[in-house]
């Protein structure tokens, strides 16, 4: 059998890696929405799950911050609620998150300061709860559970909880992507 070039077996260790990575982060975002999420109500969850996926696009760029959003709410969203028509619609917003904080790290090269990545939070968390509040009407139509009006009286309280989220996600983030971007190969897993 011939031997596979060096760059050949660097560029595959690469994709295990990260592919390694990727996995642990959704692991967490299951293992987080499973024993760190406080629901209050129907419509107010206080979660910090949210904090993998936008590790995984601040590090590793969008398409690594999306998958880890889409398929860590997927199997959290199996376990806790089963397969329902609004599936799709719920994993949807972390997928977002995770794709955006991707697509801005990737656009200044990865080199973010706190300033910048709280931006990013901030900004991805009043999207992600627009697209929430938009899945939650939807769902809570189709299932009958809540009216509209009700969950647009509680705006100003849900997008309170996202900025304040966002600003202790950017307490974990600096120093951890500080930690992560040190350690050997993590740069070459970038997107």
């Amino acid at each position: 059998m011939p031997e596979r070039p060096s760059h050949v077996l660097m560029r595959q260790s690469r994709r295990t890696r990260k592919l390694v990575t990727n996995s642990v982060l959704i692991a967490l975002h299951v293992v987080l929405c499973q024993v760190a999420s406080i629901n209050i109500g129907n419509s107010l969850a206080i979660s910090i799950a949210g904090i993998t996926e936008s590790v995984a696009g601040l590090m590793f760029g969008p398409l690594s911050g999306g998958l880890v959003g889409l398929l860590g709410s997927l199997i959290h969203q199996i376990l806790r609620y089963g397969f329902t028509v609004t599936t799709a619609l719920w994993i949807l917003p972390a997928g977002v998150k995770g794709l955006l904080c991707g697509w801005y790290a990737k656009a200044y090269g990865y080199h973010l300061n706190p300033l910048q990545i709280y931006w990013v939070l901030l900004i991805t968390a009043v999207i992600v709860t627009s697209i929430n509040t938009t899945v939650m009407i939807v769902d809570a139509t189709i299932f009958g559970y809540s009216t509209q009006a009700t969950v647009l009286a509680q705006m100003g309280i849900r997008y309170m909880n996202g900025a304040l989220t966002s600003f202790a996600y950017m307490l974990v983030c600096v120093p951890l992507l500080k930690s992560l971007q040190k350690l050997p190969g993590m740069r070459e897993m970038q997107e």
